[in-house]
């Protein structure tokens, strides 16, 4: 049975610090300038703004790595911080305004291979503990944007070449390509980088027949490293490798992440490397992350609060033992319900069934 969201938050909070990773609270309300300078970051151009009390204009934060950022020095070692906030914006699919729950990864200083395979780790075990139905799509911003020089593509073409990539549309690209008078090797590279995709050592060596360029071939080299690194995790099977995840070029540099569950239409964790974003804010280093958005994810939740970790049964004759039980399950640190029967509409993650026959 599927845990609540305020148990899913306390798991990948538990989760975090067991890896070392310090918790960041950032406050409801940021200046609205941070927003409005680096708004095409954000999935949503939309921001709750108002006016503060001495003249300053506010918002309500809708999202946290600019909030990371802009209160993080530069280090050489990497800071590793997570959170468990709300978020105040519009759901991806469209509609009102809400608050949201997110919770994320930030690795922000000198940033190795270790760091992106300890991340890419974190990330599936993020998603396995939503679901066990789940798969990480990875790309290179390196290896996309080797491919835009290689097709001598920029600006409001690039935009275009970008979204035919994200949606694998290669019967559009064709047509575009005709027009922009673009030669046959640059047309097919195109179509086989976009219809490109699968797991392990047979999909990096796809990605490195096809790379034309040094930009391509470094990205080929650390996406053959990151998987490589992972192996060891237990997580590499559920990685693709999948350039229609492609990220937005003026933050983006490296390796992008996208995070799919079963039951749910659209991608719930996003992700990478933004070393772009972090000197756009006059920050030196790298930097690396991830966000889980759980209000992609509520049509597969146990409504709040209806979770336990253990449902005891029992019946007249039992009462005692239940209440016995009970204490002792809660004294462990496990969430409880005692109940005659199984309710409605509740999770559960064990049974103990205490009544006459069982």
């Amino acid at each position: 049975m599927l845990k609540g969201e305020d148990g899913l938050l306390s798991e990948l909070a538990a989760l975090y610090e067991r890896r070392g990773y310090s918790r960041y609270k950032p406050g409801c309300f940021e200046d609205y300038s941070l927003y409005l300078r680096n708004i095409d970051f954000l999935a949503d151009a939309n921001v709750l703004a108002f006016g503060g009390a001495e003249g300053r204009v506010l918002a309500l934060r809708p999202d946290v790595t600019l909030s990371v950022i802009s209160r993080v020095p530069s280090y050489g070692e990497p800071v590793k911080l997570f959170y468990a906030e709300k978020v105040y914006r519009r759901p991806e699919g469209g509609g009102e305004f809400r608050d949201i729950n997110q919770a994320g990864v930030e690795v922000i200083g000198r940033i190795d291979a270790a760091s992106e395979a300890e991340v890419a780790a974190m990330i599936t075990d993020t998603l396995s503990a939503v679901s066990e139905e789940f798969f990480l799509d990875i790309s290179h911003m390196g290896y996309t944007e080797g491919l835009m020089k290689y097709l001598k593509l920029l600006g409001g073409d690039k935009d275009r070449a970008y979204a035919c990539l994200r949606g694998k549309n290669t019967h559009d690209f064709k047509s575009f390509a005709k027009n922009k008078g673009l030669n046959a090797s640059q047309t097919e590279l195109f179509c086989k980088i976009a219809a490109m995709g699968g797991r392990g050592t047979e999909a990096v060596r796809a990605v490195s027949e096809c790379a034309v360029n040094d930009e391509m071939k470094a990205a080929a080299d650390e996406l053959f490293q990151l998987l490589d690194l992972v192996k060891g995790t237990g997580c590499s099977d559920r990685i693709n490798i999948n350039f229609s995840a492609a990220g937005n070029a003026d933050y983006y540099n490296g390796i992008i992440f996208n995070g799919y569950v079963g039951g749910v239409p659209r991608r719930v964790l996003s992700g990478g490397r933004y070393d772009k974003l972090l000197k756009r804010m006059g920050k030196s280093g790298g930097a690396i992350g991830f966000a889980l958005y759980l209000g992609e994810l509520e049509r597969i939740f146990a409504p709040e609060g209806n979770f336990a970790d253990v449902l005891i049964l029992y019946d007249d004759d039992s009462q005692a033992a239940a209440l016995a039980e009970s204490k002792r399950l809660l004294d462990g640190g496990n969430s409880v319900r005692i109940a005659r029967s199984v309710p409605e509409a509740f999770g559960y993650g064990k049974v103990l069934d205490l009544r006459e026959g069982s």
